[in-house]
């Protein structure tokens, strides 16, 4: 049984984990650095970043295991107002783990951040542990969504990011009644993550519940 619950402190590790797991492709491209310290890195990073966050940050567990988590994010002053972030030792991760792996890692996450307008409800990530993929959890945390962005008020809609080389979750969001809004070049992702082309997408709250 799958339980949805606000993410705690106590999530962290769990949560940041099944993070750097899901994405690896895009977070793991450190350079003289043992996969071990390249996990470090984006843990203590991640965990400050997470530390001021106003997103609403979701974790899904089954048997008190993290094996999903999602977050999303509204405009500002939407009941979402932001803790202060705890001071990030920037210098001692610099000598610790060299200065171009760590401004690398620190741009990446905070690229990753997006400005939702007044109304828009903003999916900022969706990690699942790979033994959870396949068995339409995506789709049920989908459909969660679009029932939370509902009960938020009317003319409330959801957008999302999306790689244009991730096939698999275009085909999932459709299938959800995610429509594109536009295709985004960035010039600057490619050179942090590899990958320059995103895809805009968004459906509004009440439309097409999950295809099956």
């Amino acid at each position: 049984m799958l339980h949805i619950d606000p993410y705690r402190d106590a999530d962290r590790l769990q949560t940041a984990a099944l993070i750097y797991a899901a994405f690896s492709d895009k977070f793991q491209r450190a350079r003289r650095l043992s996969a071990r310290l390249q996990w470090r890195l984006f843990y203590r990073l991640w965990s400050w970043q997470q530390s001021g966050s106003r997103e609403r940050s979701f974790v899904v567990k089954q048997d008190e295991q993290v094996v999903a988590a999602f977050a999303l994010n509204a405009a500002a002053g939407e009941n979402n107002v932001g803790l202060r972030p705890r001071t990030l030792p920037i210098w001692r991760l610099c000598r610790r783990y060299g200065w171009l792996n760590v401004w690398r890692m620190y741009l990446q996450i905070a690229v990753l951040q997006h400005t939702p307008a007044a109304g828009e409800l903003y999916l900022s990530y969706l990690a699942v542990a790979e033994n959870q993929r396949g068995k339409g959890v995506g789709r049920r945390l989908l459909q969660w969504m679009n029932d939370y962005a509902a009960e938020q008020g009317t003319g409330r809609r959801l957008s999302l990011h999306v790689s244009r080389r991730n096939v698999d979750a275009q085909r999932l969001y459709r299938r959800c009644g995610f429509q594109v809004r536009r295709e985004e070049h960035y010039a600057s992702l490619g050179l942090l993550f590899g990958q320059a082309d995103w895809i805009l997408m968004e459906k509004r709250n009440g439309e097409a519940t999950c295809a099956k």
